[in-house]
C-alpha cells in the first residue's frame, strides 16, 4: 500500500483555443500553452497559464467553458472552376483568424498549403491530390476539412478563416456543468475558479464542495475576492467567517496586481502539490510584492478569521500562515483542522484507506479473519509509512470496528459489511517558536 498521488489541481476558464466542456489531462505547462493557447489568449485561460504552474501542480484538471455560441471558424478554397475544393474549420470553436495560403510545390501538380496567424507559420503540408492533402491537412493540430470538390485548390496570396466564436460569454451554468465534470473525476485535490467573484457562483461552489466531500470527494475549494479586498481586509475575513469548512481555503489579498481571486488559482495548485510531510506555512512564493502589505493587526486577524494571506519578509512574497476557514469547529471537529497540512492528511488518509478498501474486498470472504488481515496490513503498509515521514504521530492504529464486530458488539452488522476505526494523529510544522531568555549578571 501507498499514498496516492498528489499535487492534482483543476480549474475551469475561457480561451480561444481547446476541446470544450470536457475535462482535459495536462500534464505541464507547456502543454497547457499548446492546448489551449494559453500564453496568446486574453482570457482566463491566460491566468491559469501563468498562475497555476507556478504552483508546481504534478497534473492539471483543465476544463474550457464555452457557451452554446461557439463555433468553429471555417474557410473555402476555390479550384479553377471558382467551385469549392476543400473546405476547412478549425480544429476548436474559436475566433483565431487564420489565413491560408496556396502555392504551387515542386513536383508535377503539387500544392502546398499554409496555415498562418499573423506573421507565424502553424502548419505546411503539401499533396499532389485532394485525397493526399485532406490527409496532410488532418494531421495538423489546428484544422479539419470538412467537405472536397473534384478539384485542386488554386493559389491564393491568403484567404481567411471566419465566423468562428469562442464561446466565451458564460453564465453561472456554466461553473455549474464544470462541478458536473469534476464529481466524476477521481484523485483531484484541490480546484480554484479563473479569478471569478460572482457570489452567486462562489455560493454555488460552496455548496458543491461541502456536498462532495459528504459523499466521499475529499477537494478542497480555494476562493479568492475581488480587488478591494486589499483595501479593506475585513470583507475578506467576513467571507472566511460564513464559510466556517476546513474544505475551503480563502485568499485575501493579492500579489504582483493580481487579485486574491486570481492568486487563488496560485494557493490551489500550492495546495494540492505540497507533500503530506511538509506546509505552507512562511513557504516562499515567486511572486515580487504584496498589493497592499499588511499590519501586524491585519495580519493577526486574518488568522483568527481563516483567511490565508500573502506577506512581504524582506524582498520576498511569502505565505503567512496556512489556514483553511475552520475557525468555529462543530462536533467531531477541533481547530486543528483548520491548518491544511492538518487537512490534507486527512484527506489523504480518507482517499487511500476507501481505496485500499475497495481493492482488498473483491473475492474475500467477510469472516473476522478476513477483517484482521486487512486491519492489519493497513497499519504496517500504510500508517507505518505515513508515521515514518512523519505525516502522523506513531500513536496510529486501524483495527476491526468494536461498535460492530466482536463479542461486545453494539450494533449488528449486515452480513456484507465490514466496519473498521482508524485513529490517527497528524503532524503539524513548526509554525511557533516561543523562546524564554534568562539573563544572569
Amino acid at each position: 500500500m501507498s499514498v496516492g498521488a498528489r499535487g492534482v489541481v483543476s480549474y475551469p476558464f475561457t480561451s480561444n483555443w481547446g476541446p470544450v466542456n470536457e475535462i482535459t489531462d495536462v500534464g505541464n505547462e507547456s502543454d497547457f500553452r499548446k492546448l489551449f493557447n494559453g500564453d496568446s489568449t486574453n482570457l482566463s485561460a491566460n491566468l491559469i497559464y501563468k498562475l497555476a504552474f507556478a504552483g508546481l501542480p504534478q497534473r492539471v484538471k483543465a476544463y474550457r467553458m464555452a457557451s452554446s455560441n461557439a463555433k468553429k471558424g471555417t474557410v473555402t478554397l476555390e479550384d479553377i472552376n471558382t467551385t469549392p475544393s476543400l473546405r476547412l474549420e478549425t480544429l476548436y470553436p474559436s475566433d483565431r483568424v487564420f489565413t491560408v495560403v496556396v502555392k504551387d510545390g515542386f513536383e508535377e501538380n503539387e500544392k502546398v498549403i499554409d496555415i498562418l496567424e499573423g506573421s507565424n507559420l502553424l502548419a505546411s503540408v503539401k499533396g499532389t491530390t485532394i485525397k493526399q492533402l485532406v490527409q496532410e491537412l488532418n494531421g495538423t493540430d489546428y484544422v479539419r476539412v470538412v467537405s472536397t470538390g473534384d478539384a485542386m485548390p488554386i493559389n491564393t496570396a491568403g484567404v481567411n478563416f471566419s465566423g468562428g466564436d469562442n464561446g466565451a460569454v458564460i453564465a453561472a451554468a456554466d461553473y455549474t456543468r464544470y462541478t458536473e465534470a469534476l464529481e466524476s473525476e477521481e484523485g483531484v485535490n484541490a480546484f480554484a475558479l479563473d479569478g471569478v467573484t460572482d457570489v452567486a457562483i462562489i455560493e454555488a461552489m460552496t455548496t458543491f464542495v461541502k456536498r462532495v466531500r459528504e459523499d466521499g470527494l475529499y477537494l478542497t475549494f480555494v476562493n479568492g475576492g475581488p480587488a478591494s479586498w486589499d483595501a479593506a481586509p475585513t470583507e475578506a475575513n467576513a467571507r472566511s467567517k460564513t464559510f466556517n469548512f476546513r474544505g475551503i481555503v480563502n485568499v485575501g489579498n493579492g500579489l504582483d496586481g493580481y487579485t486574491s481571486a486570481q492568486a487563488a488559482i496560485f494557493v490551489a495548485a500550492r495546495v494540492a502539490a505540497v507533500a503530506l510531510n511538509a506546509g505552507l506555512t512562511d513557504e516562499v512564493t515567486p511572486f515580487t510584492k504584496v498589493n497592499k502589505k499588511l499590519t501586524k493587526a491585519e495580519r493577526i486577524a486574518a488568522k483568527e478569521a481563516g483567511t490565508l494571506v500573502f506577506v512581504m519578509e524582506g524582498d520576498q512574497v511569502v505565505i503567512d500562515e496556512a489556514v483553511n476557514t475552520l475557525t468555529n469547529p462543530g462536533a467531531g471537529q477541533s481547530k486543528e483542522m483548520g491548518k491544511i497540512r492538518v487537512n490534507n492528511t486527512l484527506d489523504q488518509i480518507a482517499t487511500d484507506l476507501e481505496r485500499f478498501g475497495n481493492e482488498y474486498k473483491k473475492g474475500r470472504s467477510n469472516t473476522d479473519e478476513a477483517r484482521q488481515t486487512f486491519a492489519a496490513a493497513v497499519e504496517t503498509e500504510y500508517l507505518a509509512g505515513l508515521a515514518s515521514m512523519e505525516v502522523i504521530q506513531p500513536d496510529y492504529s486501524y483495527i476491526p470496528d468494536p461498535d460492530y464486530h466482536g463479542e461486545n458488539a453494539v450494533f449488528k452488522a449486515a452480513i456484507d459489511e465490514a466496519y473498521f476505526a482508524a485513529a490517527v494523529t497528524p503532524v503539524d510544522s513548526m509554525e511557533k517558536i516561543y523562546q524564554k531568555i534568562g539573563v544572569n549578571f
